[in-house]
Order: C-alpha cells, then structure tokens, then sequence
C-alpha cells in the first residue's frame, strides 16, 4: 500500500478526496468542467465553518450538561444561581465559539490552492469551447512543512482531542455524575409533581444528546487521532467513509435536537419565550391582611 508523506497527508490527499475535482479525476469524468477558482475557494470556507459550528456544538454540549450539574447543586446558594440563567449561558457560548474559531482558522490557513493542469474536455463529449479552465488541488503552506510536518501532527493531535476524543469523554462522566445529582434532588429540593417530572424530561433529554452525540462523535475523532500514525492511501480511504458516516448522524442529531428541546424540556422553553420576550404580561400582586 502507497504511503503520503506529512504535508501530502493532510494537504494533498485528504482534502482533496472531499472535494469534486478530485472525485472527477477519479473517475475519469472528463466531459464535466472542473469548478473555478472562487468556487473552489468558497467550498473550503464553508467546509472550515461546518467544522467549527461541529466542534462549538460538541462543546455547547458538555457545557449544557456542566451547567445543568452546577444549577442542582448550588441550588441552596443565591450567590450561584446566576450559572441558570441566560447570561451566563450565552458568555459561556461565545467563548466556546471564539476558541473553536481560532482553530478553525488556523486549520483553513495550513493549505493553499495550487494549479494542477488545464482541463481539456474528451472527444466523445463533443463539447468545442475556448475557455480554459485549471484543475486545483491543495498544497502545503509554510505551517505544515515547518519541521518537515511534525508541527502539523501536533495541530491534528490536539485538534482531534479536544474535538472529539475529549467530549467523548468527558460527557459521559458529566452525565452520570448529573443523573445522581438529580436523585439526590429530588429527595431534598423537589416536592412538586410537575417539577420532578419537568427535571426528569430534562435530564432524560441530555442523556439522549449524550448517546447520540457519543455514536457520531467518537469514530470520528479515533480516526482523525490515528491519522498522526497512519498515513497509507488504504487507511485514508477508510477514514473518510468514517466521516461520512458521522456526518450523517451529526446532520440528523442537528435537525432534530430543536424540536427535542422544545417537546422534553420546560427550561428551555421558558428561556425560549424570555429571550423572544414572548407572553410577557405584567404581573399584578395582590397582598391581603389577616386580621
């Protein structure tokens, strides 16, 4: 099996089977015209913005789970009780969304775009044209041949670590630790029926986000860990399919949490209203003596 070196790992190869020219090579489908140099571009801006909605996700996430943890237990204390209210939920979300940002871009600015031949449409096609159109693939920058690429092995350990392998992780501990946080709730804080069952939707909600997010996440990020050792043509090819499938689950679990949260959790729905300012009506309190 053919080996790729570091920067052809990540530079040549990788991309570029996402990318249409390459599958038109591929398959030798020279009667359809490459994409142009803008469009081109434009594919990888938003491939590098899916990949940081993703990894911001992941993280909102543990995050959701950490809070929801942090509310119960500091329940008694009204210093805390900030951690369930919007504000901190939405500071919280922007820094996430900085980090994941600053690595996205960092990610889209170790390759660049490179001419690879002039696209010439075949005989049997019968297409006559005078336009000239450029084949494009992605080569190295200065960031992944510094150190003869070791430096871009570190980015891709550290970048499928805290993307995947780490929430993998830590979600799961952060939501067994909340189920029994919840328990011991119950017992000394709630004592109404629509409570209990409101905390239990609630609870029942981000154990399913954990286990579908631990399905579509996990293979991913083993196999994005793995690509710091592997680097044959075989083992690309794999990886790839891998990510495809996860990103079928991603899709699916992104088009549905919004209706999970609105139909399972009440907390969610009022901050919902809040944020909308939906059903806001001044409330009139009347007090009343006893004599």
């Amino acid at each position: 099996m053919p080996k790729l070196t570091n920067g052809e790992n990540s530079a040549h190869f990788f991309p570029s089977f996402k990318n249409p020219d390459f599958l038109f090579k591929l398959f030798d489908f020279m009667d359809t015209p490459p994409i142009d140099y803008q469009t081109y571009r434009f594919f990888l801006i938003l491939q590098s913005f899916r990949t940081d909605v993703i990894r911001c996700s992941t993280w909102l996430l543990v995050l959701m789970a950490f809070i929801r943890y942090l509310a119960l237990k500091v329940t008694a204390n009204t210093r805390y009780k900030e951690v369930s209210k919007f504000p901190f939920g939405f500071y919280a979300a922007l820094v996430c969304l900085a980090i994941s940002t600053v690595m996205s871009t960092l990610s889209f600015f170790r390759t660049k775009m490179i001419e690879n031949g002039i696209w010439i449409p075949d005989e049997k096609c019968g297409i006559k044209s005078d336009e000239v159109r450029y084949f494009y693939v992605l080569g190295p920058t200065e960031f992944e041949t510094y150190l003869n690429g070791y430096l871009l092995r570190v980015f891709n350990f550290v970048n499928g670590f805290l993307s995947d392998i780490l929430p993998c992780v830590v979600l799961p501990v952060a939501t067994i630790i909340l189920t029994m946080e919840v328990k011991n709730a119950r017992k000394n804080l709630l004592n109404s029926v629509s409570v209990r069952k409101s905390t239990e939707r609630t609870t029942l909600l981000i154990i399913l986000m954990t286990a579908s997010f631990f399905i579509a996440s996990l293979p991913a990020g083993v196999f994005t860990f793995l690509q710091v050792l592997y680097t044959d043509v075989g083992f690309l090819h794999l990886s790839t399919f891998v990510d495809h499938y996860c990103n079928a689950i991603l899709t699916i679990n992104a088009s549905t949490h919004c209706i999970e949260c609105l139909i399972m959790s009440s907390e969610y729905r009022r901050t919902v209203k809040d944020v909308l300012r939906i059903n806001k009506q001044n409330v009139v309190r009347i007090s009343s003596v006893v004599f």
